[in-house]
């Protein structure tokens, strides 16, 4: 037989059995299935700056993978060669080849970006490049649309997070609630039975 907690027990532990159950955010989508954080003027700003700046971009970004590739004339084409190429790579060559793999990947995700409501995709490809590739220098104007993109993005995040954090609450106070009656600890106390004493389906021979 497993030691349970006492009823008092039980009952301090509401807060944290719902905050462990799930992530907020994934109570929150439970709850609001498929909301938009961005308001629709928000969401048309965002693709009148995503939309330039994907081109914008692209050009950039075969220009370095390019230069990567004539550093790199020894790659193989085909996955399984350039793989066991890979892992032999040592120092620079190393470094170079990851970053080309990461540049051809990051040009095909921001292709596939401006062909649905990938706007959010384009602004943290564009946040990548700033942060982790100084050779690929962004002209001003690309920089002034990824900081808008970014205050969009940050307020509908927050946002986001503010519904979240309501839903959980509101989850707490209700688990609290309902541990606090005696109609609730009779319902855990017949939960724990089951678990103690679990049905035997039996199968004919």
């Amino acid at each position: 037989m497993r030691e349970w907690p006492s009823r008092e027990e039980w009952q301090a532990e509401a807060e944290y059995a719902v905050r462990t159950r799930c992530t907020m955010f994934e109570r929150l989508e439970e709850a609001q299935p498929g909301t938009v954080w961005l308001s629709l003027g928000e969401e048309t700003e965002l693709e009148e700056l995503a939309r330039p700046a994907a081109a914008a971009l692209r050009p950039l970004l075969t220009a370095e993978i390019e230069r990567l590739r004539v550093l790199l004339p020894d790659r193989p084409k085909n996955s399984r060669p350039r793989g066991l190429w890979f892992v032999a790579l040592e120092g620079q060559r190393y470094e170079d080849a990851c970053n080309l793999g990461s540049l051809e990947g990051m040009r095909a995700e921001v292709q596939r970006d401006v062909r649905g409501p990938g706007w959010g995709g384009v602004a943290w490809h564009l946040g990548r490049v700033r942060k982790s590739y100084p050779g690929i220098v962004l002209p001003a104007g690309l920089l002034a649309a990824h900081d808008r993109m970014t205050v969009l993005l940050d307020a509908a995040a927050a946002r986001r997070r503010e519904a979240a954090e309501a839903v959980e609450q509101a989850a707490v106070d209700a688990e609290v609630a309902r541990r606090a009656t005696d109609a609730g600890w009779a319902k855990e106390l017949e939960r724990r039975a089951r678990i103690e004493s679990p049905r035997v389906v039996r199968y004919p021979a």
